[in-house]
């Protein structure tokens, strides 16, 4: 069975990615399953907090096997390894035939401090 996720308006991140993505080293992201975004416009939130605002500008399924050192490279990752052994640690055991998401985003407005996420939910 697929995993199946529908995206708010949300694209969170890890700590340790965090610079990569503000910087835009960082301008793709791989999630298990299939990922559904509601919105071409997301904010990047870490830790509780919004950091940024981004465009997501392409989206599409694959096998995990199929990943080449090109997504890799655009998820900041240094080789095709590391990136499944950090999807391995995020999502436990999954494997080459498993389907994923590439998510593709660019930073269109970076924020001169982080919002904490409470205080947006509270205006919409």
């Amino acid at each position: 069975m697929v995993r199946e996720v529908d995206l708010g308006p949300y694209l969170r991140f890890k700590q340790k990615y965090l610079e990569g993505v503000l910087s835009g080293r960082k301008r793709v992201t791989v999630r298990h399953g299939i990922v559904r975004p509601r919105f071409n416009l997301v904010y990047i939130v870490c830790c509780g907090e919004i950091y940024a605002e981004a465009f997501i500008t392409k989206v599409y399924y694959t096998r995990l096997g199929k990943l080449g050192e090109d997504v890799a490279a655009a998820e900041g990752m240094e080789s095709r390894e590391e990136l499944i052994a950090e999807l391995k640690e995020i999502y436990g055991d999954v494997g080459e035939d498993d389907t994923v998401s590439v998510i593709y985003f660019a930073v269109v407005r970076r924020y001169e401090r982080p919002v904490p996420l409470e205080r947006m939910r509270k205006s919409f």
